[in-house]
């Protein structure tokens, strides 16, 4: 289990977790310029691009471990990486949770949302994709629903979720069946190759 817990580089992710909860409390609700395809365009905040980053320090470790040998491990290494995913999920949540019952700040909600989101998309997407493909995909994420999740009247789209406010029961409901939708493909894919019986 040390070994996993090593190769996963879980003080990395902590790091990054934390690292990104403090500064989008700080400045996760600056707006950035950002043009859009659709002739719509919102308020995109900092706060709806940088928490993809612990999603894709966890994708980083995920991905640092011998693919090959992992596939024919007993160890149910799926699993663990699921239930890994999981606590990540809820570490990332636990900072900007804890400021808002201090400050009442939205962007803090907003900040604890999206890390959970993004790290559950990254999670299904590594379940077919193999983690460094995950990293690179969620790092597109932002960048697509910043120029293409907008509606008329500079509203997100409702498939845009990590635009949505903090208020928004569609987004705490979509990032919870997408980190559901993850731990599940993760835990299903690629199950260990046991032994055969002679």
């Amino acid at each position: 289990m040390n070994w996993w817990l090593k190769s996963r580089s879980i003080v990395g992710f902590i790091i990054t977790a934390v690292f990104t909860a403090m500064t989008g409390l700080v400045i996760g609700d600056a707006e950035l310029p950002v043009p859009s395809i659709t002739g719509q365009a919102g308020t995109f905040l900092s706060g709806h691009l940088i928490t993809a980053l612990p999603a894709v320090a966890l994708m980083h470790g995920i991905s640092r471990g011998d693919v090959k040998s992992e596939r024919i491990a007993v160890r149910p290494i799926n699993r663990w990486d699921a239930t890994l995913g999981l606590s990540c999920a809820a570490f990332t949540a636990l900072v900007p949770g804890v400021a808002y019952l201090i400050s009442r700040e939205d962007i803090a909600v907003v900040i604890g949302r999206n890390m959970v989101a993004y790290i559950g998309i990254a999670i299904l997407l590594a379940a077919f994709l193999g983690g460094r493909s995950a990293a690179l995909a969620t790092t597109l994420v932002p960048v697509t629903l910043s120029t293409a999740g907008w509606a008329p009247g500079n509203v997100p789209q409702p498939w845009a979720w990590v635009l949505h406010p903090a208020d928004s029961l569609i987004a705490l409901a979509l990032t919870l069946a997408v980190l559901g939708a993850g731990l599940g493909a993760m835990c299903l894919r690629s199950a260990p190759i046991r032994k055969l019986r002679h």
